[in-house]
């Protein structure tokens, strides 16, 4: 981690070093609980606390943020955040995808994060998402010779039903009449 040693990281959290805060995280294993470098909480157990570069990989490991220094909150560049989610947006746009998920990616809340990304965009994430799936079906339309069901699938939709509702409503008109079009 950036050339850091255990013993440099564990300094700086025994004396709530806010230097390191953006650097690593910590997590202790008896609560449970991931917090920033400059948490003002009790100093746990030096043998219970794991070091981790983001908070992300804390909490896939199972920790929970601190509700006393919120690393959760840790990013404060909003452009960073709205960049960040877009990425992941990006490469995962076709699988299901919550505000939770990419809040918890991200490191902010969800309100946060729907907030910034809405001012940023005009879009919900989740509306950005949808808006993907949309520029991609249209490709795969035109493009392929896929069913409508194998293309609903491939974007992640449990229908085809589904799909062509989306479809309708971004487009005006069915995936059917689009591809009919197309063809003339």
């Amino acid at each position: 981690m950036n050339g850091l040693n255990n013993e440099v990281m564990w300094n700086a959290v025994e004396s709530c070093d806010e230097n390191y805060d953006g650097v690593f995280i910590y997590a202790v294993k008896s609560t449970g609980i991931c917090c920033k470098p400059s948490c003002k909480s009790r100093t746990p157990l030096k043998e219970n606390v794991s070091y981790y570069p983001s908070f992300s990989l804390a909490i896939n490991e199972g920790y929970r943020p601190c509700k006393r220094c919120r690393p959760d909150l840790l990013h404060t560049n909003e452009e960073d955040i709205i960049l960040s989610a877009k990425h992941f947006i990006e490469k995962e746009y076709r699988n299901s995808l919550t505000l939770d998920r990419l809040a918890k990616e991200v490191g902010v809340s969800k309100f946060h994060l729907q907030r910034l990304f809405k001012k940023s965009t005009g879009l919900s994430p989740l509306e950005y998402a949808t808006k993907l799936r949309m520029i991609e079906a249209l490709g795969l339309l035109q493009d392929t010779e896929k069913t409508i069901t194998e293309i609903a699938h491939k974007l992640g939709f449990k229908s085809s039903a589904h799909f062509s509702s989306m479809f309708r409503h971004h487009f005006h008109y069915t995936p059917t009449i689009f591809r009919k079009g197309l063809n003339k």
